[in-house]
């Protein structure tokens, strides 16, 4: 399917640009490199631009993916169209650990059931159409991760002969994802495609491992760290964020009557906005109207503009506001102390005979981690969905190691003010002391403030 470019619905948008440009100094005016931003699709890695570091040696790569295309995970009241999740089929089974797949309960295929609503019981009148649930991978976001699965084997298969043709120790491969299905999809359809054809022994299987909901660091536990709610808070109480949200209150009102939306959700961000919004623009699917009057509906102009706003909102949290580091720290430097520690073990010996760690997650894993790196504007816009941060850890020939970074295919340009290293062979310890800083040094403590 092909989607319209951000850049031509700029166009579009050209009247909602004019009026930011002649706002006051504040979140909006700081400028974003999205000319050729498309949200719908990742870059991927390329075969044929990726070239090795002269003379070093690959030891180990890990890779944090988002997942692919999804349903929106917003649901706006009245919402009539058709979301079909049913084109790949995932099948399960149970059986006892290390026992043969001869000795199971057989193969189960879950299917999501939306039945027309008869008008008088049943909440199905509250959702779509079609087989999809609420923030679900759709069938083209499993390709997403396929094509993103076949790109990587071409490099670090067939041209670099770093990981194995045929994965003969699960041992070789690390997997992390959320709880959530549509991270485990993401990652299932990336594997497949990396290693095709594996069979379906439970000596084959691919460890996947899971933390639960309640401690997970993936993304920003508000439950288990009340203290990312407190530091959003206060950011968003502050004068600059308020005088935001009243600049672009015309905008946020109106796109609430269309969608008949109501709630604090709705008022204090535009992340859900962008999260309809662009949902339907990925599938050229129609944008809301309004149920009162039908000829009033979002626009693409809308689109942009809410792209645009979401993007600065996010920017100014987790990067320009003064407490945007605070929020990081408490937010993703779990995670972060956990990329660190196996890069660490892998250095020290202790990582056996591990190659590969994927970790798949959400735009809320790999955008904060692009603040923490203090990637540029074009690469720390809204992760496009099947978005891949890679970090390789090369061995010079003098001994020491360094670490490339590749987001999107490309390595990773840092913004012009923060240039503290180059993301293309970053010297170990430079880049473990500038992350360093966003590592909780006792988190208990930290998130109870």
């Amino acid at each position: 399917m092909q989607t319209t470019s951000f850049a031509a619905l700029a166009v579009l948008a050209a009247f909602t640009a004019a009026a930011a440009s002649n706002a006051e100094p504040g979140i909006s005016s700081v400028a974003l490199d999205d000319s050729s931003y498309n949200y719908c699709n990742p870059g991927y890695p390329s075969v044929q631009s990726y070239t090795s570091l002269p003379g070093a040696t690959l030891e180990f790569v890990q890779a944090v993916v988002r997942h692919g295309d999804r349903t929106p995970v917003s649901y706006i009241p009245n919402d009539d169209s058709t979301w079909r999740c049913d084109g790949v089929e995932e099948e399960t089974y149970l059986h006892g650990a290390g026992e043969s797949k001869d000795n199971t309960t057989g193969s189960f295929k879950q299917l999501v059931l939306i039945p027309k609503w008869n008008g008088k019981y049943g909440f199905s009148n509250q959702l779509w159409q079609g087989s999809c649930e609420e923030g679900e991978l759709t069938d083209r976001g499993k390709r997403q991760h396929n094509t993103l699965g076949t790109q990587l084997r071409s490099i670090y298969v067939n041209k670099l002969g770093y990981l194995p043709a045929n994965l003969n120790s699960t041992d070789e491969v690390y997997l992390r994802t959320t709880h959530i299905w549509r991270t485990k999809n993401s990652a299932e359809s990336l594997l497949g495609a990396l290693w095709p054809k594996r069979g379906i022994t439970p000596q084959a299987a691919i460890p996947m491992h899971t933390y639960p909901k309640r401690i997970e660091t993936m993304y920003g536990n508000r439950d288990a760290c009340p203290g990312i709610s407190t530091v959003n808070a206060q950011i968003m109480e502050s004068k600059t964020y308020q005088d935001f949200l009243r600049e672009q209150g015309p905008l946020m009102a109106r796109l609430a009557d269309i969608m008949d939306i109501r709630g604090s959700g709705w008022t204090t961000g535009w992340d859900k906005f962008f999260d309809v919004l662009n949902a339907c623009h990925c599938h050229d699917m129609k944008l809301p109207c309004s149920r009162a009057n039908s000829t009033q509906c979002a626009t693409a102009a809308d689109v942009v503009q809410a792209t645009r706003n979401a993007n600065h909102e996010w920017r100014y949290k987790y990067r320009d506001s003064p407490l945007g580091n605070d929020l990081l720290r408490l937010d993703i430097g779990s995670f972060v102390g956990t990329l660190r520690d196996q890069m660490q073990d892998h250095i020290n010996g202790h990582a056996g005979k591990l190659k590969l760690a994927l970790y798949s997650g959400h735009d809320s894993t790999v955008w904060p981690l692009l603040f923490v790196l203090r990637a540029g504007s074009r690469q720390s816009l809204w992760p496009p969905y099947a978005s891949n941060l890679i970090f390789e850890l090369w061995k010079q020939p003098d001994g020491s190691r360094v670490i490339r970074v590749i987001f999107n295919g490309e390595v990773l340009q840092l913004d012009e003010s923060e240039k503290w290293c180059d993301m293309n062979a970053c010297p170990v310890d430079t880049f473990f002391k500038h992350v360093e800083a966003f590592i909780p040094s006792n988190i208990t403590s930290e998130c109870a403030k």
